[in-house]
């Protein structure tokens, strides 16, 4: 069986990654919705409200008919996600990108970046674009 690992935080991103995974699964394929909550979000209450969004991809999933597991865990995202992949032998992880800008990530860092650097097997970035910054002008 091949495990593809859906980290999600409920963006856009997230909405794509889930889709993306489930239009190109298999029939001997699991996905598991990986959500990680973060410290700061557990306090605030903020967790219960992203709770429901699963129903949503739970919807997303059924209707390609994927085989699908949801997941919670708590910490630093990367490092959980980075933990549960090799824990679980996921054969692959997918995530999405926010596109923060260079600066961004070297002063704070990417959840995205530290994945792609650190996995034990394939990752698969989907960056969505950015509708506020389309390019109107020439090609």
């Amino acid at each position: 069986m091949t495990k593809i690992i859906c980290a999600v935080d409920f963006s856009a991103s997230s909405d794509a990654v889930v889709h993306y995974a489930a239009a190109m699964q298999c029939a001997n394929t699991e996905i598991i919705v990986l959500y990680v909550v973060p410290g700061e979000e557990h306090e605030t209450g903020l967790f219960r409200m992203h709770l429901h969004e699963f129903s949503r991809y739970s919807d997303m999933l059924s209707e390609n008919r994927a085989r699908a597991r949801f997941t919670v865990e708590h910490g630093e995202p990367a490092a959980v996600i980075l933990r549960y992949a090799k824990e679980h032998h996921a054969d692959l992880i997918m995530l999405g990108s926010h596109g923060t800008t260079a600066i961004a990530r070297l002063l704070v860092g990417s959840t995205a970046e530290a994945v792609l650097r650190h996995a034990t097997c394939p990752v698969v970035i989907l960056k969505t674009p950015d509708n506020n910054n389309k390019d109107h002008g020439t090609t």
